[in-house]
């Protein structure tokens, strides 16, 4: 037959009970004066509860009353269960702070990081009109800044001069028509007005063709040296102007609705410290960056000093359109965790309460209030997390209190079924034990700490993840965790779902190792 038995501990009661008082450094007997009192749920077992939970597990939840795993009476939990109560003189100890929720016109201003680029309106690729060889090539390196009206490169190509000849003999025949189409194909192969005025004035056919920047640039790519054989299809240099330059930054997606082209932007560089450009948006990009999921935007900036340079890094404001009427309440009410957001609210009475809620955008010191509150709730801005730490550790209490009161007598073993035996009988009784151990680990100079669970997961040879009860010798609640295996220890012969009694110790990095572990279902 095999023996099972239930244990709860008075040092677990009585650390929890303490630990919930010494928060806000009350006393044990709840007075008015200078303590909180007990969550409204103790006061509330008239009304309807929301649901019932295991006093040791607060994850296991039911919609009826009943037994939890370990067989232990369901506590109700009621929809004022997390309300707290704290006198006038505490709330001064503690320097509580409120303020009231407000709605207001809220144009949150968006900080970014941008990086400065060509004005690519404004890049030029130079190519010849006609075959040939570059006689003369101006260019020496990337950089080089031309102006307008310099020669580039002077190109000899023998069917220039065939061209000019052609057009100067259908004009000298009086031919109008075939004058203007010879003229025309000058134009095509890259002459200029000028040059074809300088052809009609000198009559003189010449077989270089000079090629002039059209306006001031910069040059950004070489393609030829001097001497190249070029023809239409070859790129010859390329050209961008530093008059003006572009600025790419991005935002998070979820600031996609507060943002449209025109909005105003303030830049600042740190090669230029106290100095700032104002500009807008130019242009919203359409697509988001798939590895980032953030939207980019464009700005331009008139550079006519030509300070700002490509590549340089822009601390970027940007003023999004305002939402009107939005709920607002300072950033430090919010409470942030993995489980959600949350404020704590006050109430009359010196009373206190944790309420969800959903926050939308933050700028300055405001942040926006999807859901949760209403204008004029009073929300606590300082000493707001000593009252949730408070108002969760209450509901713990309560719920080991009631769970108390379900047995004879607390920190002793409960009513159990015919047969069964204690933790203490049965580690001591001298019963043969299947028992797993690392020899290693029993050492005067290495604390041994020892709770009852329930196993969870097993991965062979690393770890075994066990959902325990509270460990009073490390202030450790009811959790799920996953202990180390020790190299010498065999733990083929245990399952998931297994009830098991095993002792642990911390490792030198800050984990921790099982040092033994049994069954507790063990004789037959």
């Amino acid at each position: 037959m095999k023996l099972k038995f239930i244990w709860i501990g008075l040092p677990v009661l009585s650390i929890l009970a303490i630990a919930g008082v010494w928060i806000l450094g009350i006393d044990l007997d709840m007075s008015e004066e200078s303590a909180m009192t007990a969550p409204a749920s103790q006061n509330s077992s008239t009304g309807q509860p929301l649901y019932w939970v295991a006093p040791m597990d607060a994850n296991y939840r039911r919609s009826e009353p009943g037994l939890s795993p370990m067989g232990m009476p369901l506590i109700p939990v009621y929809e004022s269960s997390d309300t707290i109560t704290v006198s006038s003189s505490i709330q001064q100890n503690l320097g509580v702070r409120t303020e009231v929720t407000v709605k207001e016109d809220f144009s949150p201003v968006i900080d970014a990081v941008g990086y400065t680029g060509w004005d690519e309106s404004s890049i030029h690729m130079l190519h010849t009109r006609a075959e040939g060889w570059l006689e003369v090539f101006n260019l020496a390196s990337v950089g080089d800044r031309v102006n307008a009206g310099d020669v580039i490169y002077e190109l000899f190509a023998p069917n220039l001069v065939s061209v000019q000849r052609e057009y100067l003999t259908a004009r000298e025949s009086g031919n109008g028509q075939l004058a203007a189409i010879a003229k025309d194909r000058l134009f095509s192969l890259g002459f200029t007005q000028v040059q074809v005025d300088e052809l009609d004035r000198t009559a003189t056919v010449s077989n270089r063709l000079s090629v002039r920047a059209e306006r001031n640039a910069i040059v950004t790519h070489i393609g030829v040296r001097e001497g190249n054989y070029v023809e239409p299809k070859t790129a010859i240099a390329t050209f961008a102007s530093l008059d003006s330059v572009w600025i790419e930054t991005e935002v998070f997606e979820s600031m996609a609705d507060w943002i449209e082209p025109g909005l105003p932007a303030l830049l600042s560089f740190a090669a230029f410290p106290g100095e700032s450009w104002a500009t807008e948006i130019a242009y919203i990009y359409p697509n988001l960056e798939s590895t980032t999921r953030s939207l980019r935007l464009r700005l331009v900036v008139a550079n006519t000093d030509q300070r700002l340079r490509p590549n340089m890094f822009a601390t970027v404001k940007i003023e999004s359109k305002p939402k009107l009427n939005a709920l607002t309440v300072s950033r430090e009410a919010v409470i942030r965790a993995g489980e959600g957001d949350r404020v704590i609210v006050a109430l009359d009475g010196g009373q206190f309460r944790p309420q969800v809620v959903r926050t939308g955008v933050a700028s300055g010191s405001r942040i926006e209030i999807v859901s949760g509150l209403s204008k004029g709730d009073r929300v606590v801005t300082s000493g707001q997390f000593l009252l949730d730490s408070e108002a969760n550790v209450e509901q713990a209490f309560a719920r080991l209190e009631a769970a108390t009161s379900a047995a004879p007598m607390a920190g002793m073993a409960m009513p159990m079924a015919e047969g069964t035996i204690s933790p203490a009988d049965n580690l001591n009784s001298g019963m043969p034990m299947p028992l797993a151990a690392n020899q290693d680990t029993d050492s005067a100079n290495v604390t041994t700490y020892s709770a009852l669970g329930e196993i969870r997961q097993i991965a062979p040879g690393a770890s075994v993840t066990i959902s325990h009860g509270p460990v009073s010798a490390l202030a450790w609640p009811a959790m799920t965790m996953a202990f180390q295996i020790p190299p010498q220890m065999n733990v083929s012969e245990f399952a998931v779902s297994d009830l098991v009694v095993f002792e642990f110790v911390e490792t030198p990095e800050g984990s921790y190792q099982l040092s033994r572990i049994s069954l507790q279902v063990d004789a037959q």
